[in-house]
């Protein structure tokens, strides 16, 4: 499911974004199986990055146990109602070499720092009258704060500017590709709309009827990347 889609649609209210936020902190867990890789193939950095990238490695995995204590606190049965998977982490270690990971990994942080990422984020969660999502949006983008500095301090120096260091990983995410079918076929995915059965539990949770327009979302990332630029090719 794509949560970004979701999660700015203005017709849609913070209630059900929340669920958006937990499933966004859960699927985290993908972030270390990418960056851990980018550690261990990058030799002869002073210990200070192995440092700080193990640090940025261990905050992800927190993000995703920020997520799934979200679900667990609505009384949902997450690992039933919840579908996370690794084709993010699988495409990038298989295609792009450890700089190129690192390259998107920044690219990502940098989109999240204006207002309409961790502030945004943030904003809904507190607007969402479930105080452990504004509360868990709070250290998730204060964490972010410090990627960016990490990045800032361990990948930025190998280019002219920012502006080029930012450029790159733009175009080395667009070169990942994934072939949204393969995946499937090989069984590391369904690709099924879990969405609706998500927001159905908790609703009954929250002894409410669901929205139909909010129960019939169904978006992917098939062509539509987490930071909502458009996929010319999906595989």
């Amino acid at each position: 499911m794509n949560a970004e889609t979701f999660l700015y649609d203005e017709s849609f209210s913070p209630e059900p974004k929340t669920l958006m936020m937990f499933y966004k902190r859960l699927r985290e867990i993908d972030v270390p199986e990418m960056m851990s890789s980018i550690i261990a193939e990058t030799a002869g950095k002073p210990w200070e990055y192995y440092q700080d990238m193990t640090r940025q490695l261990w905050d992800e995995a927190r993000h995703a146990m920020m997520g799934e204590v979200g679900f667990v606190n609505l009384g949902i049965d997450w690992p039933s109602e919840v579908m996370v998977n690794h084709t993010w982490s699988l495409a990038l270690n298989t295609q792009l070499s450890p700089k190129e990971r690192h390259a998107v990994l920044y690219f990502i942080e940098q989109g999240l720092m204006p207002k309409t990422g961790k502030r945004f984020e943030w904003e809904v969660g507190l607007e969402s009258n479930n105080p452990l999502s504004g509360l868990f949006q709070d250290y998730d983008w204060a964490d972010e704060v410090l990627h960016s500095r990490i990045g800032r301090d361990w990948y930025v120096p190998d280019f002219n500017s920012p502006k080029e260091a930012i450029d790159y990983g733009d175009e080395c995410w667009s070169r990942v590709l994934m072939d949204w079918n393969q995946y499937r076929d090989e069984g590391k995915t369904e690709h099924r709309n879990w969405w609706p059965g998500l927001y159905t539990a908790a609703c009954k949770n929250w002894r409410i009827e669901p929205n139909p327009d909010v129960l019939k979302y169904s978006t992917s990332y098939e062509s539509v990347r987490a930071d909502l630029k458009t996929i010319s090719a999906s595989g």
